[in-house]
């Protein structure tokens, strides 16, 4: 059988959500690339990180106005383990507002220069950790909380440390 790779483009935000706007957005720039950042961590959130055969990534697409960035899942159907299917579904579907992958609405005007996107998201994070945190009994609330938090957990380390080290800030 021969080796079928294969894109599928995700978009850049939530369905539902204002984006960075070519020629409108000031610094749009660093403001799409945080908010494709962004939606790739709370894509992973929502689905899960990649199973084997599957990444998601960042790209950057030409456009007569300029380039735009958006999440592209990269596919591999010789690693296909039989998850595939179901998880580009889930990918695919999206989410509608941030808070529905437990991120608060960033704040991207606080970005002005590239260097900044790295610690923007690893806050953002840690921040989603913070607000699908379980309540004292360990039960989530809501319910749709405990995955989303289980999967931003096992797949940002830093920022789930950064989230509940003595001294971070509450939620």
């Amino acid at each position: 059988m021969a080796k079928t790779n294969w894109t599928l483009d995700l978009g850049g935000a939530p369905s539902n959500e204002d984006c960075a706007q070519i020629g409108h957005t000031p610094n749009f720039a660093i403001v799409n690339t945080a908010e494709a950042m962004l939606y790739r961590a709370a894509l992973i959130g929502v689905a899960g990180s990649p199973p084997a055969g599957i990444s998601l990534r960042i790209k950057a697409n030409a456009h007569d106005f300029g380039t735009y960035r958006t999440v592209e899942a990269s596919v591999d159907d010789e690693q296909d383990d039989g998850s595939h299917a179901s998880y580009l579904e889930t990918l695919e579907t999206g989410f509608a507002f941030w808070h529905h992958a437990g991120f608060a609405p960033p704040e991207f005007a606080k970005l002005t220069a590239s260097d900044q996107l790295a610690g923007f998201v690893l806050d953002a994070v840690a921040s989603a950790l913070r607000i699908t945190r379980p309540t004292s009994t360990g039960a989530f609330f809501p319910e749709s909380s405990g995955p989303i938090h289980r999967n931003l957990n096992a797949a940002f380390p830093e920022a789930a440390q950064r989230a509940f080290s003595e001294g971070s800030l509450p939620c």
